[in-house]
């Protein structure tokens, strides 16, 4: 609104949700309480057990008022007041430039935003999971370019990497990988845009999707990074390359805004309400056809290109597998998310190469379905309990 904007113009911000008595589960697990004083401040008093760049200026946080869960945000001092102090900097795998900290709330004044927290801060962690996603591809774009670079130079066995077949393979599978999150998190930022534009649009496309996205590219990045980085041999592991930082880096991004196991039991309950299954497998479906997000979802399907109908008739079996997957219980949930960020990318790869007509670009979508869209993995309950027993 108007008064926060001439109260607080815009400032680099943080946000701080998580308490002691955990993380995703905010619901209950937030023990932070708002108190308005006696001038009609409200106040807060609590701690918070990871809050990401404290060295903000303002931050969103939920706490406990009037029976409530709400939303507030915090202007951080910028002298020590006694309202608010760090109790501990943490020792983290990575991101060490972005400091961490327990942080203690003892009044610290607050901005009431809204007294449905948790409702009104759902946007903001579509957003952040988009930022993840784009990190995710950008982090394995990166040791790509490097990895395909260190191959023109770097000879073996009297020749240079990329001309040793099975090395050749290796790049090859790494460049598809990039291109399949680049893709991915691209789509996913149109779709956002075209959902507050477009209300024919459905909604839960953009409520599945943010989830995801977020889960596939995260897990694709961890483990291609790390692969990445045997293309350098030892200089892989050594901390002066400035590799190993990039892949401790990547392991928080399937950690923060939601682990894997919580963003999927969050999608299985997103797709089991109204018509949500319906509405994101035709949207795969419909991506890998052709049209096209741009223009507010002004589709316009493009001809058919046969170098291209493998590709698709592999991705629609595979979205035949995914349905009959999400009829079974939660503890397939993990594996139906990855499932439907496999398939989105490889649509996104098809709608791509259908537009370019790039061989480069059709070959990358033929690899990916190949290489992606593995059988969907489903435990029985029995086991389950019987291996944990």
């Amino acid at each position: 609104s108007s008064g926060i904007n001439a109260e607080w113009p815009l400032r680099p911000g943080g946000q701080w949700m998580t308490e002691r008595a955990g993380g995703s589960d905010v619901s209950t697990a937030t023990e932070t309480r708002a108190f308005q004083d006696a001038s009609g401040v409200v106040r807060l008093y609590g701690n918070k057990f990871y809050t990401s760049a404290i060295d903000c200026r303002v931050a969103l946080t939920l706490a406990r008022y009037n029976d409530k869960l709400a939303l507030f945000l915090v202007h951080v001092p910028h002298e020590y007041d006694g309202t608010l102090y760090v109790k501990k900097l943490k020792e983290k795998l990575g991101t060490r430039q972005l400091p961490t900290a327990e942080l203690e709330l003892d009044g610290v004044p607050a901005l009431l935003l809204a007294e449905r927290g948790v409702a009104n801060i759902v946007p903001m962690l579509q957003v952040t999971r988009l930022y993840n996603s784009i990190m995710a591809a950008s982090y394995l774009r990166h040791i790509c370019m490097q990895a395909r670079s260190y191959a023109q130079t770097r000879s073996a066995f009297g020749a240079t990497l990329e001309n040793l077949p099975l090395h050749r393979t290796t790049l090859a599978k790494l460049e598809t990988c990039s291109r399949a999150l680049v893709l991915q998190s691209l789509d996913l930022a149109l779709v956002q845009n075209a959902k507050e534009e477009t209300p024919s649009l459905s909604s839960n496309v953009g409520r599945v999707l943010s989830a995801v996205v977020k889960i596939h590219t995260a897990h694709v990045a961890v483990n291609a990074i790390r692969e990445g980085l045997e293309c350098f041999g030892g200089a892989g592991y050594m901390e002066d390359t400035g590799l190993p930082g990039i892949f401790r880096d990547a392991c928080v991004l399937p950690v923060w805004e939601g682990t894997t196991d919580v963003l999927s039991a969050e999608t299985m309950r997103a797709l089991s309400r109204g018509s949500a299954q319906v509405d994101m497998l035709r949207y795969i479906r419909e991506l890998g056809l052709g049209w096209c997000v741009l223009g507010g979802y002004q589709y316009e399907e493009l001809e058919p290109y046969p170098q291209l109908e493998v590709a698709v008739e592999e991705l629609n079996l595979y979205l035949s597998q995914v349905e009959l997957a999400m009829a079974r219980s939660e503890h397939a949930g993990r594996s139906v998310a990855l499932a439907l960020g496999a398939a989105h990318s490889a649509a996104s790869l098809i709608s791509f190469a259908r537009y370019t007509r790039d061989p480069s670009d059709v070959a990358a979508a033929t690899l990916w379905c190949r290489i992606a869209l593995v059988p969907i993995v489903q435990l029985d309950l029995a086991d389950i309990r019987s291996i944990l027993s």
